[in-house]
């Protein structure tokens, strides 16, 4: 699995990774994304895209920015029972 970074054009830095499937997992997947996604992660965000651009290693910034702009965001899991309460800010 490689990783890369880069930084879209306000400055923010992403990270971006494939991802691919277990065999096991593959069974729980929607048929669209068994053969892995993209994963774009920022400080406050993540997206995926799937089906992966086999290119995607060697793309410069501006095509990874696009690739991520297309990408599907990622809603926040809410914390299974038992998982610790994320901590809060101070007020």
């Amino acid at each position: 699995m490689a990783v890369r970074s880069f930084l879209d054009p306000d400055g923010r830095e992403w990270s971006v990774w494939d991802v691919v499937p277990s065999r096991t997992s593959e069974l729980f997947l929607p048929a669209t994304m068994a053969d892995g996604w993209l994963c774009f992660e920022a400080a406050h965000e993540k997206r995926r895209l799937h089906p992966v651009d086999s290119a995607w290693e060697g793309m410069d910034e501006a095509a990874l920015w696009a690739l991520c702009q297309s990408a599907a965001p990622v809603k926040a899991r809410r914390p299974l029972s038992g998982d610790p309460q994320p901590e809060t800010e101070p007020t």
